[in-house]
């Protein structure tokens, strides 16, 4: 009887400590407020520009009768836009004056013969001008009269398909001999050999040359053999293109890398998983908390990453009200994961109120076995139950940032959105669009709305050619690593191609580590910040002035600490108001300390 009391009063005690713990951890974390809303963007500063510099300034010819064209043409002026460089587009079939006042000259097209007066463009690169063709031609009368002067030996008569890609020089800082098997990048290209004065920089995996450069008199053409660069993954390769153009190569960066897990914190299914149990014996629960996180919180310290978690309510399939509220483990599950994330420096934001992509009926093309949402008022109301689950733990905390469940977002869905959520900053999906045409693919850009639009480039922790591939392009062109992954994706057969978590583990350490070890001056946040480094980098506006060894950078709406990285095979012998890191053999970043900046190269 005496030790049936002992016990009842220390069951008691204990219980009593545990409510203690978590109503001081609630009242705590009510105090919560995350330090997103101290962040506020200086006033743009305008350099005072002398009158008479002659800036960048590019020329492309495309054929708007030629569908290849145009897209090849689309890209390349958002790569310039990106980049903040003057340019002016003509028809194939147009007179074109003074072409020697343009820096390169790019070509889209594939049929030589419509271009009138060959010979101009061949005088501008030998008197000192730089061509490029961003499209394999084809085989007529004008490419069999140039296309010695383009470093080609022989050609074989028609095009073929080449799969594959295997990268030669630096020309894509980090990737030099990277290499693909045969099962990507499907180009359309020339049989070809080139000559002992061309430099390959790409080839395919049959080893044909797919980019490189000649040079001719005092000047260049740059070629590229292939019909990829119509597409929007491949931007990073435009971007080597226009390194290779010009000797000395300035262009602002974002600078920034971010790890998203989407789905976190959210319910977390009991029970067991056989192969998590026969690996780990846990039960899913405890793996999650005692494997996966403590393996994601290694990461984090060793690679120095802030994760920004977009938070789930509960997995049901409700599409009209009420809206049920998550249960005790659910709220649970937010306030451990929430703090924990919070304590590693990150940040938490909107997912969904449960896994159903808010888009009406007939909007989601893939078979997801979602439900439609019948009206705007409903998607307003979940978001609104979504924010008050997370602030009945956050009181205080301030939601900035939405991923919308499997990157599906409706124009009814985003409206809603950006009406439940009066915080609300910035919107982050997907990169690239989807064959179905329903995913919520952005650019990196300030809507209408003032809503920052902030595409995730890469996902998921297999590391496969694929997936470098948009990584190397992401970083070359836009200095940007947004990478997102989803918890439940070990748990998913299909979605880890039935490997384990330990495998899956060493493959996004293998990611992060790369990434690490040859881009490590990119700089680590979560998505709040990170945005107000974008909208930096979109409103800036370098205008760089090239003087034979003198550098001169006049930046527009310049605010503190711009980024550029500046492509050159000469050293930095001096610098004022701009600090400088070598990141390649041929390549620094740049930080520009003040609106008018300089450089000498030796």
């Amino acid at each position: 009887m005496f030790l049936r009391r002992v016990a009842i009063i220390v069951i008691s005690i204990t219980v009593l400590a545990a409510g203690f713990q978590m109503l001081r951890s609630f009242g705590i974390i009510s105090l919560i407020k995350n330090v997103n809303s101290q962040i506020n963007l200086s006033e743009p500063k305008k350099p005072d520009i002398p009158h008479g510099l002659n800036f960048e300034k590019y020329l492309i010819v495309s054929d708007k009768y030629e569908a290849n064209s145009l897209k090849t043409g689309l890209q390349l002026k958002t790569v310039l836009e990106y980049m903040k460089k003057d340019y002016f587009v003509v028809n194939v079939d147009e007179d074109i004056p003074d072409i020697a006042d343009y820096d390169c000259i790019f070509f889209t097209f594939e049929r030589l013969d419509f271009l009138k007066n060959i010979e101009r463009y061949m005088d501008y690169v030998y008197s000192g001008g730089r061509v490029a063709l961003l499209t394999r031609p084809v085989i007529d009368k004008t490419f069999e009269s140039i296309s010695e002067l383009l470093g080609i030996k022989k050609y074989q008569p028609g095009v073929y398909d080449t799969d594959g890609i295997e990268v030669l020089s630096d020309i894509l800082i980090g990737v030099k001999n990277f290499k693909t098997g045969s099962e990507i990048i499907r180009n359309s290209a020339l049989k070809v050999e080139v000559d002992d004065g061309s430099i390959i920089h790409l080839k395919s995996y049959d080893g044909n040359p797919m980019l490189w450069t000649r040079d001719y008199g005092s000047g260049r053409f740059v070629v590229f053999n292939g019909t990829i660069l119509n597409a929007k993954n491949n931007r990073g390769v435009i971007a080597s293109v226009m390194r290779l153009s010009k000797d000395n190569f300035i262009y602002p960066v974002i600078n920034v890398k971010m790890i998203h897990i989407d789905d976190f914190p959210a319910p977390i299914p009991e029970g067991k998983d056989e192969k998590i149990f026969e690996e780990f014996s846990r039960d899913v629960p405890a793996f999650y908390r005692e494997v996966w996180w403590s393996d994601m919180i290694k990461l984090a310290k060793k690679y120095d990453l802030k994760y920004t978690g977009f938070i789930i309510e509960t997995y049901n399939s409700l599409t009209e009200p009420p809206f049920k509220k998550g249960d005790s483990k659910n709220l649970r599950n937010l306030l451990l994961y929430g703090r924990e994330i919070l304590g590693l420096g990150g940040e938490l934001g909107l997912h969904g109120y449960n896994h159903q992509s808010l888009a009406p009926e007939g909007f989601i093309k893939q078979d997801l076995g979602y439900k439609p949402w019948s009206s705007r008022d409903n998607m307003i109301l979940s978001i609104q139950e979504l924010i008050q689950f997370i602030r009945s733990i956050f009181a205080h905390y301030e939601l900035r940032a939405y991923v919308p469940p499997s990157n599906i977002l409706s124009p009814e869905g985003r409206e809603s959105v950006v009406k439940a959520s009066p915080d609300l900053k910035v919107i982050a999906s997907v990169y690239l669009s989807n064959t179905e045409g329903d995913v919520y693919s952005q650019e990196f850009e300030v809507a209408e709305d003032k809503i920052v639009e902030f595409p995730r480039l890469s996902a998921g922790y297999e590391k496969d050619a694929i997936k470098m591939w948009q990584i190397y392009n992401g970083i070359n062109l836009y200095g940007i690593f947004a990478h997102f992954i989803h918890p439940d994706d070990v748990l998913d057969p299909k979605r880890n191609n039935g490997k384990s978590w330990t495998a899956l583990e060493k493959e996004f350490d293998s990611i992060l580590g790369e990434v690490n070890s040859k881009y490590g001056w990119l700089r680590s946040f979560t998505i709040s910040p990170a945005a107000q480094e974008l909208i930096k980098y979109l409103e800036c506006n370098p205008r760089v002035e090239y003087s034979g060894d003198a550098i001169n950078i006049y930046t527009e709406n310049y605010r503190e600490d711009i980024y550029c990285i500046f492509i050159t095979n000469k050293g930095i012998a001096e610098s004022e108001n701009c600090e400088y890191e070598k990141i390649s053999e041929d390549a620094y970043l740049l930080t520009l300390k003040s609106e008018k900046c300089s450089l000498t190269v030796k």
